[in-house]
């Protein structure tokens, strides 16, 4: 979303004052919000964002390029001066805001993470921080920070630091033929960030959606166009004209035929920033009796794009605060929360964004970035003491170890009788429901980590117990074998084995290929056959693997998006049929059941007194999780050995408890605790014994 010049209809047009580009905001930070709302019809909504890049690098570029042919330089600090008594008003009060959202509607267990988004946001870099969440696998219990979208506003505001020094670079280096060398200068960053894009986004793309090193050239192209339009525009002005409606329907075409499998940024983003480009090449007085700026000149939509920028700061809290007051929103219920954030978006710009934009004296620079830094100190401290706040809430008192008996307890005769899910509330709980999405396996939070991050290329095999052990087990798959580490670690090294983790987050051990969060992930199409050659290299006693994937994409079909159910079956059967030809005992764990009432860890806190509002049904858990898929390839591998922990999660009836024994079951998403693992460990030995013939779990 931009934050760039755009000024509300209520004033009267200045010289080089563009309606048509006011028209395309409009397009723009609509097709977000009905996007951001949920409306199928606009599954490619997301181009908004791009549509605002384009926009954004052109005037931008523009201002910078008219006052270096005024005064021959290009003044940094008024520049800057400009952009914070923009910007930095409205932001700061949605910033602020935000950091309440967080406090009155969310789970307490996100007020650490988002006041540090409110702190990264203040400080526009929050893209980098959200990008790398996107590639955390664990940061499952990460809901919408309420700052999400200023993802975008981070880009530009990192984009109007450089790019200034880099024009005014080549302005002071090329004086006599400046131009031509912003040209270039512009064209060679422009074309780089693109080559960067296309293969950083096939790697990485969770983190290239967010980085600002893959959308500069979105920018670069905006900038390309003011240096280019002088020549440009000696184009025939039918031309032009048929240019500018074939943008803006590219533009509208890729939000209404795109969707979340699209890889972004990438190819396929040249459609609305390439159609974004024609539009405003056209826009600007070219046949104005059928030029698209006609259509976007209207009252209607240069009055929407002047609000654009408090739109699009407003719309996103108010869905968070709305999502965490009552749930998933239907479309329709979207659709009313956004057009509700209409009014503080028209409140804000008309008593703080324009009073102040305005302001006699805020018109000379150092006053204008003094109270830039004011207003991002503030923003700064509403997330620090959103931080603070955290230390301040109450929670159950912790458990010590000798209470947290855990998964013990269900071979305890004194609670032969107990109805776990039945539980209403507990005095004393382990780990905390405020720590628990840190209560991970040593192997993820040791000083030597094993487990491949979920986009990271290089694979490594650990090793733990005797080195020279007579017997071996391996442990594959991602992070729900992972969750199983310290039991069995506990049960190999009692019994002498040596045990070795091929483990990484996200990607399935199987002959598959799979989407991730609507993407192909490369590292997981490399990692799967490599954890295999590794498994038939290491050749071991017996291989306990988890998978909790139910669907992949057929094989062979590179250009498909359609994950079925059946190819991840056979992808299953191929690698345990080659586990077996080892000579390996082959155990699929099974894969445990979903939760299905929300974040355990926030349900317990926020519901301390009545756990039973934890609880998930047992049959529909098991049904949305792997286990279905794991026994279905077990039917065609009759040798494979199947290991159910599923009792030991839901113990006796049709739900599964949030806490048994004192310990809590799930960190976050659908995997357990360590703590809880650990105390399932005679629970898990019991079951590898009848699966290994008595060879391992003897004790």
């Amino acid at each position: 979303m931009t934050a760039a010049t755009g000024d509300a209809v209520t004033h009267a047009p200045r010289a080089g004052f563009r309606p048509d580009i006011e028209g395309l905001r409009a397009v723009a930070v609509l097709s977000v919000l009905i996007y951001h709302a949920g409306l199928a019809w606009v599954p490619g909504g997301y181009v908004g964002v791009d549509v605002f890049f384009v926009i954004s690098g052109f005037l931008i570029t523009s201002l910078m390029v008219r006052e270096v042919e005024r005064t021959g330089r290009l003044s940094l600090v008024g520049f800057w001066a400009r952009r914070a008594r923009r910007l930095l008003p409205a932001s700061t009060l949605v910033l602020v805001f935000s950091a309440v959202v967080a406090l009155v509607c969310l789970p307490v267990n996100t007020r650490k993470e988002f006041g540090g988004d409110i702190v990264a946001a203040a400080g526009y870099v929050v893209n980098w921080r959200l990008g790398l969440r996107a590639v955390d696998y664990l940061a499952e219990n990460v809901g919408a920070s309420p700052v999400q979208h200023y993802w975008s506003l981070a880009v530009e505001e990192q984009f109007y630091v450089v790019w200034p020094l880099l024009i005014a670079a080549l302005v002071a280096l090329f004086r006599a033929r400046w131009r031509a060398a912003l040209l270039v200068g512009i064209t060679v960053v422009t074309v780089a960030s693109f080559v960067f894009t296309l293969s950083y986004a096939a790697e990485q793309p969770g983190l290239a959606f967010f980085v600002s090193t893959t959308r500069v050239w979105e920018l670069g192209v905006g900038a390309l166009l003011a240096l280019a339009l002088p020549t440009l525009v000696l184009l025939p002005s039918a031309a032009r004209g048929v240019l500018g409606w074939l943008g803006l329907a590219t533009v509208v075409l890729a939000a209404l035929t795109l969707d979340e499998t699209t890889r972004w940024p990438g190819v396929a983003t040249l459609l609305p920033v390439l159609g974004t480009a024609a539009a405003i090449l056209a826009g600007g007085g070219v046949a104005a009796s059928w030029g698209v700026g006609r259509l976007l000149g209207v009252r209607p939509a240069v009055w929407v794009g002047g609000l654009s920028y408090s739109l699009y700061l407003w719309h996103w809290p108010f869905l968070v605060a709305a999502e965490g007051l009552w749930g998933e929103l239907r479309v329709r219920d979207g659709l009313l929360v956004v057009a509700a954030s209409a009014v503080p978006a028209w409140l804000s710009y008309r008593y703080v964004e324009d009073p102040l934009r305005r302001a006699p004296r805020l018109a000379l620079p150092r006053p204008a970035l003094v109270a830039g830094a004011g207003s991002m100190a503030v923003s700064a401290v509403a997330g620090l003491a959103l931080v603070a706040s955290f230390g301040l809430v109450d929670t159950v008192e912790q458990a010590t170890p000798d209470e947290a008996i855990g998964a013990a307890a269900l071979s305890d005769p004194r609670y032969a009788d107990t109805d776990w899910a039945a539980i209403r509330s507990v005095d004393r709980l382990r780990p905390s429901p405020l720590d628990a999405y840190r209560d991970l396996p040593e192997i993820y939070r040791g000083s030597t980590p094993c487990v491949v991050g979920r986009y990271v290329e290089g694979f490594e095999t650990c090793e733990f117990g005797d080195p020279d052990a007579e017997r071996t087990i391996a442990l594959v798959g991602d992070s729900k074998a992972a969750q199983w580490f310290a039991p069995v670690r506990e049960i190999a090294e009692g019994e002498g084995w040596r045990l070795v983790v091929i483990s990484k987050n996200g990607c399935a051990f199987a002959d598959v290929t799979r989407l991730a969060e609507g993407q192909r992930n490369p590292s997981c199409d490399a990692w799967s056959p490599w954890a295999m050659e590794a498994v038939e290299e290491l050749a071991p006693d017996v291989v306990l693997t988890v998978s909790t994937f139910r669907d992949a994409l057929p094989p062979d079909d590179t250009s498909s998006t359609d994950q079925q159910h059946a190819p991840m079956v056979d992808g299953l059967v191929a690698y345990w049929e080659r586990v077996l030809a080892t000579g390996a005992t082959l155990v699929p764990l099974l894969d445990t059941p979903a939760p299905l009432n929300g974040t355990i860890p926030d349900c317990v806190q926020d519901h301390p007194d009545d756990l039973t509002q934890c609880a998930g049904p047992r049959k529909k858990g098991v049904r949305i999780s792997g286990a279905p898929t794991q026994r279905e390839a077990a039917e065609r591998v009759p040798d494979a050995r199947i290991v159910d922990m599923t009792p030991i999660l839901c113990p006796g009836g049709e739900r599964c408890p949030a806490v048994i024994g004192n310990v809590l079951v799930y960190r976050g998403g659908d995997h357990i605790t360590d703590t809880y693992a650990e105390t399932a460990r005679a629970a898990l030995a019991r079951r590898l014994a009848k699966a290994t013939d008595g060879r391992l779990g003897r004790g």
